[in-house]
């Protein structure tokens, strides 16, 4: 497996599927959000889970490891924080 460097294992695109991601919506939703497909988002998310080594955690618990992996490091907003605007 393949893996980026500790800061930056996501592609810009990974990176916003999985916040896209991180409230739980169907993948259909996180297509629409992103403006692609379903399968599109579902390939998306599935090399993240591979970068961030989320892979083999059950798959009713993956994406929720997969966030909180990209939070810890730093690479997407934590979904919990208010944004500020």
């Amino acid at each position: 497996m393949t893996r980026g460097p500790a800061r930056m294992p996501l592609t810009p695109q990974q990176g916003q599927a999985l916040t896209a991601a991180a409230d739980g919506a169907p993948l259909r939703v996180v297509g629409a959000r992103l403006g692609t497909t379903r399968e599109q988002a579902a390939s998306l998310l599935s090399r993240a889970y591979d970068r961030l080594g989320v892979a083999d955690v059950p798959r009713a618990q993956r994406r929720a490891a997969a966030v909180r992996a990209a939070v810890r490091r730093g690479l997407i907003p934590d979904p919990d924080q208010p944004t500020e605007k």
